[in-house]
């Protein structure tokens, strides 16, 4: 195959899947507009769909994670390595950043946030075991404690939300810096003001 096939078919899986909906793409599509002339291309490179989300994963959360761990290093020799807003920052700032070098041509956040709605036992499963996400679950044994409930379901419902919550509005900021709706000259005060919402979501009182 010749060079870059690989990288082009992740770069219009994911366009397609942002802006269309990951259900409504077709392996056939994806070939198509990469400039293939069927889905062998695919085949060779990913084996089927999943193989494809997994790669533009991979291709993505990799240079993020990178991003992640200098922040929590950071935090740790700054001793604010157990402070819940800088720990929640370690987990928005990243993505945040990853818009801003993208611009608006950016489209991986939304993949992501759709990904986690249609394929939500298959994200679970990548999370759990690639090495891109140990600085997550790192960050998220840290916020346990904050979480004011002693029933670990509870705790894990509530770090549950706060990273769906997380996603999707990353994702909502960058679907409008496509559509003209946000600026990249507010991305600072919009990934500030969701940390904020996001640390209310961890720390807000549980009233049975």
């Amino acid at each position: 195959m010749p060079e870059g096939t690989r990288e082009r078919l992740i770069l219009t899986a994911e366009q397609l899947f942002a802006s269309k909906g990951i259900e409504s793409v077709s392996l056939r599509e994806i070939a198509r507009t990469a400039g293939q002339k069927n889905v062998a291309a695919l085949q060779y490179h990913f084996g089927d769909r999943e193989g494809l989300f997994s790669a533009i994963l991979e291709y993505r959360m990799s240079g993020i994670e990178q991003v992640r761990e200098g922040m929590l290093r950071e935090a740790d020799n700054s001793g604010a390595g157990d402070n819940m807003r800088e720990l929640v920052r370690c987990l928005v700032v990243p993505m945040m950043e990853h818009i801003r070098s993208a611009g608006p041509d950016s489209h991986y956040i939304e993949f992501l946030a759709r990904l986690q709605v249609s394929f939500p036992a298959f994200l679970e499963n990548e999370n759990r075991n690639k090495p891109w996400q140990q600085r997550v679950l790192e960050i998220s044994n840290r916020l346990e404690p904050f979480v004011p409930a002693s029933d670990p379901l509870l705790r894990q419902q509530r770090q549950l939300m706060m990273g769906a919550c997380m996603i999707h509005s990353v994702a909502a900021f960058e679907r409008g810096l496509r559509e003209g709706r946000y600026q990249i000259a507010g991305l600072d005060s919009f990934a500030g003001n969701l940390v904020d919402a996001l640390c209310g979501i961890l720390s807000a009182a549980h009233v049975s």
